[in-house]
């Protein structure tokens, strides 16, 4: 498959892991914004289309080498089951991006200080932003490893609350995106003044290693681990013949394919009044 002007960063990595650290070079995002297509990136971008697609399918036509453990790592998570999958996330970026918080916050609080006569205004931004992100992703992860995962291990075939619940994961991710392109825009992507020590060279590294990691993350989850999960949810089905049979939001629809997707949609309209109407009123009557 040859990548084209329609297909998004996020497809581009699905089917071709190695391309990512050429990805990570521009900046470009392929995890929570990387679903506009290379020609909408592109324009928006400024950035020559017709180059950018001639390097992406160089690096789809290289065999993905096994020593690169991002790409290995993908490739692998997508041949794992939902369960399997989030025990995956669970025991590898969960754990890998504790340890790297925790090494970020530490030396960015010593060069807040050691530096704050010359760098005050920029660490003092910094610092806020990065204790934002670091806030939201560990309470982000315990929201995932205490609820939203158990969840989705106990309901395999989820209802359209379960996914809903999931989907809210994404909008987290979103969130942490934003923080994390506020923050390079503000290091200029870790561009290090002339007068930095090695402390400061540290910290910036360690928070860029943090932040692949998480680009990595967030792509597994959007892009693959959830994905996966949402298609699980029971569906309208034909039955043989012109029937259009199905069973959904604890109806069963039965007549001619056409009466069947009126009932369903009607359905589905008074299933969504009823979670709204029984989460903002408690379940009480106006």
């Amino acid at each position: 498959m040859n990548i084209n002007e329609n297909m998004t960063l996020a497809d581009v990595v699905k089917e071709y892991p190695q391309t990512i650290p050429y990805l990570n070079e521009l900046h470009l995002d392929y995890c929570c914004g990387g679903h506009d297509p290379i020609h909408v990136l592109a324009r928006e971008k400024k950035m020559d289309q017709a180059e950018l697609l001639a390097k992406l399918n160089e690096l789809a036509e290289k065999a993905v080498n096994r020593n690169t453990n991002t790409a290995d790592s993908i490739n692998r998570f997508r041949e794992l089951t939902v369960s399997e999958m989030l025990d995956d996330l669970e025991n590898t970026h969960h754990i890998t991006e504790r340890k790297l918080m925790n090494e970020a916050e530490a030396y960015l609080d010593k060069i807040l200080v050691v530096h704050y006569p010359h760098h005050g205004e920029l660490l003092t931004r910094l610092h806020h932003l990065y204790m934002m992100l670091e806030a939201d992703l560990k309470e982000h992860f315990a929201k995932e490893e205490r609820l939203i995962f158990p969840i989705m291990r106990e309901n395999p075939t989820p209802d359209f609350d379960q996914v809903n619940a999931v989907k809210e994961l994404e909008e987290e991710h979103s969130k942490a995106g934003d923080l994390i392109k506020k923050i390079q825009e503000l290091t200029n992507h870790f561009t290090l003044p002339n007068d930095a020590c090695a402390s400061f060279a540290h910290t910036y590294e360690v928070m860029e290693q943090l932040f692949e990691d998480i680009f990595v993350h967030i792509f597994k989850e959007n892009s693959v681990a959830f994905p996966e999960y949402y298609e699980k949810m029971p569906h309208v089905e034909e039955a043989p013949g012109a029937c259009g049979c199905g069973e959904a939001f604890g109806k069963t629809f039965c007549g001619s394919e056409e009466e069947s997707v009126d009932k369903f949609k009607e359905a589905a309209d008074t299933y969504a009044e009823e979670i709204f109407h029984n989460t903002y009123t408690g379940g009480r009557n106006a």
